[in-house]
């Protein structure tokens, strides 16, 4: 259901953003475009050679239900007209006058006129003259409608020219009038804008139309495949479809053409379009096709086919429920296709682009009707990405096919070969440690019998069955050769349901010791004896068993059984997490594994389950329901009375699976190092190697388990100084991690190590796309990781400095004229007052020494040497302008020994000075405090300057604003880097600023230089 919502809400986003860029395109206007007061359209300043064509929009002179001729305005001057914005029209039947008067500045050049929509004939009239028409417009129904695009070029008249346009509809119920705007410029850019949609008519028409004849032909060769003539179909219409609209380039080809058949062609293409490319999507993914919409949606597509075909009408809501209707279709269509995808089906993506470029130019289409547009906003890509997506898709196909056909024979060779390698390695590495086991706890048994603990006893003898079992399943492995070839022997005999499954739950309860799983047996004990090899009937019971633990976080695991007639019918159910409907099928299948699963094998298990069952006389079905849990129910024959003379065996034959290894997360590994680094992956195993190999090289270290916990650790942890992400994990993938670090931090601040299986090309290259700095794959060597890791943290290192050493660089840089100053000041009193030049001689050297002083470049120093510069600096300015300025101190004793990025509160002080208070001619007051609480070191610089808008603050932290406030930004950004805080600006013009910034004081133990 999650993967269903997801999809449906991927194809919503699909389609806002298709209609949203064609809304978008189509309603971009020209800046200052003139728009037409009150029938005058005003462009005598409008450069028609610079700003090319101008739309004819705004407010017309408009004459409802009379068709009038320029005399008529001089024989009744009277006339009293609406005023009615253009492009719009009328909801009725009927005729009407527009009348728009054009002030032209110049009118030697030939200027051209291009109608686009006007509904549903019309007739131009230029300074009394008739320079176009299409159809004849009447006030009765005798008119002849024909609503065709048309260009004239006339010459126009200096100062104001009249410009009337006559327009009749009765046929068009929705509405006629002058639906799109009509363009004005010089007879050459008219040219091109005309060319330019006839030409994007064209490219349109014989693209598809080529493209359906070639399917259509090819239909012959392939009868099986029927999509392939529905798709030809739907090329063909299409081309019709568009052939009709816009420009109308059918009326080129057939110039003859009655209005009628015009308008039934236009009107009926549209559904009929739609239902063929429906009909395709569901012929190539009826797998993913809900029928009955299939059958629903055609029907209605035929319908209404039919309907504009011979009983045309036009209105609106027709309109508008066409659309709605087309819309629902195409969003579904886009739906069927996204699953396809998400499936990885063949060419589906090749189609989903091909079907995006229809709904992208049918949202043009449809957009424009509503839209009052009819500039080509967009170039003519819709055929070419059509064809090549088809030619792809077809090229897939057919090369899939002969790929596979060639390719069979030497797969299944190379399958059956590593098939055989990989059993005899894996029983032949098993067999060695799982008898050690055996034999050491037996071992322990027997010559420490009297000196065990009950409790101790009971686990070896446990941890002996265990091994036991382990080393029978290598055979099991072996098994599944002889079962496919037909060579495994079984020994059937009577079984105790009942008893064998109190024994495996039993066992498997070790496992659910750390979930909130019940396990219950259900199994009747009067049940009779089932037949069977007992050995097989543990090994199915355990893999079914252990197959619904893995899956389930919380409930229940039940076994049930029954008898029925001469069967017994056993099930194991489960309140886990379900298996989705097309997976069913493929389950039993060996070496498949449910892509959605947390836990990965080999895929053999429920395979030897089905094949064990059916060797003994039995079968197995599935039901499962998402979200609710999941039943596996096979029958085995029951036993008569001599077949439970046989003997049971021993629990030491017994199934068992053990858990593997694990510990909480997150995992802290604290060596007092000089950095740290957070490792991030779903299998314990690889995080124990991790930080072995981290510990040992004096890391400290935080292991996490997924992307959620590793996203709230760097929430956490500001100290974080390298992730090792896997890259393939449950929930939350490596690449979403990746993804949310790279908003936070970039390659810099915060360097990323992708660990993965994961071997492809295109794995890689996606790695870094998202942000990764280095990519190692699995297995590796440790070495390998941990150069690797000193690697990054080593290019952190030097770039964090680089960085550090060019801010103490730039914050420590004396601006010219601010030397200039004080040393004309220093000149003037060396001749009236020898003590106060001296006086400022050695502030100003102390000034100068400290802030050359390259020691800056060490990442923390005391307060003590900060307010010791910014004294210099004070009485500095001091002598200049004498009782100008007032300099407050309010520093609590504590806060000398606080330690701070060198430069960080100077610049703030100097800020205040120059640019607060010094821009006032009497002067002002700064005041410097310095205190904490038990989280924050405060510091804060008060002036009652000129201070500032909100407008000029945001200003001063924009990266690219051009502003001269290099130290703001300079200092908020190392605030944020080394505290994760920011400066708190508060202001009022002609009140003054204050500026706060807090330091925690948990950072002070490792601000030690």
């Amino acid at each position: 259901m999650k993967k269903k919502l997801i999809i449906a809400f991927t194809c919503l986003v699909i389609l806002i953003n298709v209609y949203g860029l064609v809304i978008g395109l189509l309603s971009n206007k020209k800046a200052n475009t003139p728009i037409a007061v009150n029938g005058i359209l005003d462009v005598s300043m409008w450069d028609f050679k610079v700003d090319g064509v101008i739309p004819l929009d705004g407010e017309w002179e408009f004459y409802k239900g009379r068709i009038l001729y320029p005399d008529d305005f001089k024989k009744f001057p009277a006339l009293s007209p609406k005023i009615i914005k253009v492009p719009s029209g009328w909801n009725h039947f009927g005729s009407a006058t527009y009348r728009l008067k054009i002030n032209i500045r110049d009118g030697s050049p030939i200027y051209g006129i291009k109608t686009t929509n006007i509904q549903m004939s019309n007739r131009m009239i230029v300074n009394g003259k008739t320079i176009g028409e299409s159809g004849i417009p009447k006030n009765d129904k005798s008119y002849t409608a024909k609503n065709t695009p048309y260009v004239s070029y006339i010459k126009l008249n200096p100062g104001i020219n009249e410009l009337i346009v006559q327009v009749a509809n009765y046929h068009y119920s929705a509405g006629g009038g002058i639906k799109q705007s009509i363009f004005l410029g010089k007879y050459e850019d008219i040219m091109k804008l005309r060319e330019k949609a006839i030409i994007h008519e064209w490219i349109m028409v014989t693209g598809f139309f080529i493209m359906g004849l070639y399917f259509i032909g090819l239909y012959p060769q392939r009868k099986e495949d029927l999509s392939i003539l529905f798709f030809g179909l739907f090329s063909i219409v299409l081309s019709l479809y568009i052939a009709s609209h816009g420009e109308k380039v059918i009326y080129m080809l057939f110039p003859s053409i009655s209005y009628s058949t015009f308008t039934r062609i236009q009107f009926s293409t549209a559904p009929l379009n739609l239902t063929l490319l429906n009909i395709y999507i569901y012929l190539s993914f009826k797998q993913f096709y809900y029928k009955r919409f299939m059958k629903i949606s055609v029907a209605i597509g035929l319908l209404a086919t039919v309907f504009e075909l011979f009983f045309h009408t036009v209105s609106s809501p027709l309109l508008y429920a066409q659309l709605i209707i087309g819309t629902m279709i195409c969003l579904y269509m886009i739906y069927v296709l996204v699953t396809a995808i998400f499936h990885k089906v063949e060419g589906s993506v090749y189609i989903f682009f091909a079907i995006l470029s229809i709904m992208e130019y049918s949202a043009y289409q449809g957009v424009q009707q509503f839209w009052k547009t009819s500039e080509t906003a967009l170039p003519p890509v819709e055929p070419f990405v059509f064809l090549l997506m088809f030619a792809l898709q077809m090229s897939l196909r057919l090369s899939n096919t002969y790929k596979q056909i060639s390719e069979l024979s030497v797969q299944l060779i190379k399958t059956d070969k590593l098939k055989d390698d990989f059993l005899t390695r894996v029983s032949h590495e098993f067999k060695t440690p799982l008898h050690g086991i055996m034999n050491i706890s037996q071992s322990m048994m027997e010559t420490s019998a009297t000196k065990l603990h009950p409790d101790h006893k009971e686990r070896l003898e446990l941890l002996t069955s265990i091994s036991s079992r382990l080393s029978q399943l290598v055979y099991d492995i072996l098994d599944f050769s002889k079962l496919k070839q037909g060579m495994l022997s079984t020994h059937p005999t009577g079984v105790d349901v009942h008893s064998a499954t109190t024994v495996m739950l039993k066992i498997f309860s070790f496992m659910t010791k750390e979930k909130d799983i019940q396990l219950v047996n259900e199994v009747p004990k009067e049940l009779s004896y089932v037949f069977v090899d007992e050995i097989r009937f543990q090994q199915i019971l355990s893999n079914l068993i252990d197959n619904a633990i893995k899956h389930t976080e919380n409930g229940y695991v039940a076994v049930l059984a029954k008898e029925l007639d001469d069967v017994i019918e056993i099930s194991v159910k489960d309140t886990g997490k379900g298996i989705e409907p097309h997976y069913l099928h493929s389950i039993f299948e060996p070496f498949y594994s449910l892509e959605t699963t947390n836990y990965q094998g080999f895929g053999l298990g429920l395979s030897i389950v089905k094949q064990l069952i059916q060797l003994q006389g039995g079968d197995i079905s599935v039901q499962s329901e998402i979200g609710k849990g999941t039943i596996f129910t096979f029958t085995l024959p029951a036993a008569t009375n001599r077949d439970v003379q046989a003997p049971a065996k021993k629990m030491d034959e017994i199934v068992v699976k053990e858990s593997g290894y694990s510990f909480t997360t997150p995992y802290y590994v604290r060596n007092n190092g000089r950095y740290t680094i957070l490792i991030v992956d779903d299998q314990y195993s690889n995080l124990k190697v991790l930080l072995d190999a981290l510990e040992s090289s004096e890391y400290n270290v935080i292991a996490v388990k997924n992307g959620y916990e590793a996203i709230e650790q760097l929430k956490k942890h500001r100290s974080i100084d390298l992730v090792i992400l896997d890259l393939m994990m449950p929930g939350m993938s490596g690449y979403e991690v990746c993804q949310w670090i790279r908003k936070q931090y970039n390659l810099v601040e915060l360097p990323i190590l992708l660990v993965t299986a994961a071997i492809q090309q295109q794995d890689k290259l996606a790695a870094f796309q998202i942000g990764a700095n280095d990519f190692l794959q699995k297995p590796f060597d440790l070495a390998e990781l941990k150069a690797r890791v000193q690697s990054l943290l080593s290019m952190k290192e030097a770039v964090t400095k680089s960085l550090e050493m060019e801010s103490a660089f730039l914050q420590s840089q004396i601006k010219p004229h601010f030397l200039y100053n004080v040393l004309n000041t220093i000149m003037a009193l060396s001749y009236k007052d020898v003590e106060k030049s001296r006086k400022l001689t050695i502030d100003f050297s102390d000034y100068l020494r400290r802030s050359f002083d390259f020691s800056n470049t060490n990442k923390y120093i005391l307060f003590e040497k900060e307010i010791s510069l910014i004294r210099s600096y004070v009485e500095i300015e001091k002598t200049r302008f004498k009782e100008r300025i007032q300099i407050d101190y309010e520093i609590e004793a504590s806060m000398m020994d606080v330690r701070i990025p060198p430069l960080l509160i100077q610049p703030l002080v100097e800020n205040a000075i120059r640019h607060g208070i010094g821009s006032l001619l009497e002067g002002g007051t700064v005041k410097i405090r310095a205190y904490k609480d038990e989280l924050f070191a405060y510091y804060r610089i008060e002036d009652n300057g000129v201070g500032m808008d909100k407008k000029r603050i945001e200003e001063l932290f924009i990266r690219d604003s051009t502003t001269k406030s290099v130290g703001l930004k300079n200092i908020q950004q190392r605030l944020k880097n080394l505290y994760g805080t920011e400066l708190k600006i508060e202001s009022k013009v002609g009140e003054g600023t204050n500026v706060t910034l807090q330091i925690p004081l948990s950072n002070q133990m490792r601000n030690i230089d």
